[in-house]
């Protein structure tokens, strides 16, 4: 035990300037009366944090600089932390809380209920914005904007849907580890204002239309065999680009559902219509299974966005502080960096989100294909004119073929 830990909160101190002294987190009302709401406020400010006025006075004393701080509540808990601006691309806190604002209001909008930041009676999970549905589905939003491993994304997929919740995963990155491990949708990186605005938001990946094509008609080879044409239907699943208040009352409604296929390079995960996943059904499709894993595909990307590791590497021990304020902020570096080194990483990697179309190797059902008429062989004195089995009585030449007297041309029918 370091010998500190008797003698200060488990929590950081944290300075407010508008107040002009610290502030008491145990206290209602912060340790200032006189200042009602100033809880909600704090909370509520959406400038910079370096333009919030709250900072760490024991960083201030050590090393005479201000350490800026924010404030939140996590499970009825006051908590105050430092600031890194050094974390992850800039304006990742501001972009996920505009993320979560609008799933809100768009699910609101339906009639539907939405909940922020709910966690599970276990304390273990937390889903960023809860939607109950149509027929009281449960649907989780889940804006993943800061780097996620394939394996993780997984796990809390897994997690929630053991819960009784829908997952629906966000990304902004088209190279996200999470694209078609879990069932995601993808968005341009746009600033936090613009997703705020009520304005067109066009969701670009993870939401599919299919179209069922007959295989004598493609100009490419039959997908199944790789060569000519089997004469059935094939599915073909191309993106559909949606707005994204429309998505989210869709699927909150009902209206639009995760489907797993098997198709073109392992398991793909996405989202349709209702009316498109029956079509795929009634056609002879076969879903995968929603917890179906691809373990090339999933342990090629594991590992490509894992950090690497060298056989002697390990924890770095932490050297004696004067504060616990500075060995946090040292861990929190150290998160950090590897952080980086995962996002260099996976930015060298292709995009996982194409943008091709994806096509159902297994051929779909299709009517009978119609037989062709066998052709007779032309034989020199012998009339071949009939249906089914040729005439074959004698005949004389004509501009048409060999035909006899009763099927020449221009001949009366009876």
């Amino acid at each position: 035990m370091d010998d500190f830990d008797s003698e200060t909160s488990k929590r950081n101190p944290v300075f407010c300037a508008l107040v002009n002294a610290p502030l008491d987190l145990d206290r209602e009302d912060l340790g200032h009366p006189a200042r009602p709401g100033l809880w909600e406020r704090l909370v509520g400010d959406r400038r910079p944090v370096d333009q919030r006025g709250l900072y760490c006075p024991d960083c201030r004393a050590a090393r005479g600089a201000r350490a800026w701080m924010y404030v939140f509540e996590r499970q009825g808990l006051r908590i105050a932390a430092h600031h890194n601006p050094h974390r992850g691309p800039s304006g990742r806190k501001e972009l996920s809380e505009a993320y979560r604002e609008r799933y809100v209001r768009a699910a609101e909008s339906a009639g539907h209920t939405a909940e922020v930041g709910v966690v599970d009676a276990d304390g273990r999970r937390r889903t960023d914005v809860l939607v109950t549905g149509a027929g009281g589905q449960r649907y989780g939003f889940e804006p993943q904007l800061s780097y996620l491993s394939a394996g993780t994304a997984r796990s809390r997929d897994a997690a929630a849907r053991a819960d009784g919740i829908t997952a629906v995963w966000h990304t902004v990155d088209p190279r996200s580890p999470l694209i078609d491990e879990v069932h995601w949708t993808r968005t341009d990186d746009l600033p936090a204002a613009a997703v705020r605005e009520e304005r067109d938001l066009l969701v670009r990946g993870g939401v599919r239309a299919l179209s069922l094509e007959l295989c004598d008609r493609m100009p490419t080879p039959c997908p199944t065999r790789r060569l000519g044409s089997c004469g059935r239907r094939h599915a073909r699943w191309a993106p559909r680009p949606r707005q994204f208040d429309d998505l989210v009352r869709d699927i909150a409604a009902g209206r639009c559902v995760p489907l797993t296929v098997r198709g073109g390079r392992g398991v793909h995960r996405f989202w349709s219509s209702v009316e498109d996943r029956a079509a795929f059904l009634d056609s002879g499709g076969t879903p995968a299974p929603a917890d179906e894993a691809d373990a090339g595909a999933a342990g090629a990307a594991d590992r490509a966005s894992a950090p690497h590791r060298s056989a002697v590497s390990g924890p770095r021990p932490h050297s004696r502080r004067d504060s616990r304020c500075v060995v946090d902020r040292r861990e929190r570096t150290e998160r950090t960096d590897r952080s980086e080194r995962r996002y260099r990483r996976s930015a060298a990697l292709p995009a996982r989100d194409s943008g091709e179309a994806i096509w159902v190797p297994e051929p779909t059902a299709a009517p009978a294909r119609i037989p062709r008429p066998e052709i007779a062989p032309v034989r020199t004195g012998v009339c071949s004119a009939g249906r089914g089995p040729v005439c074959g009585l004698d005949a004389r030449l004509y501009p048409g073929g060999w035909f006899c007297e009763g099927h020449r041309p221009g001949a009366a029918r009876a």
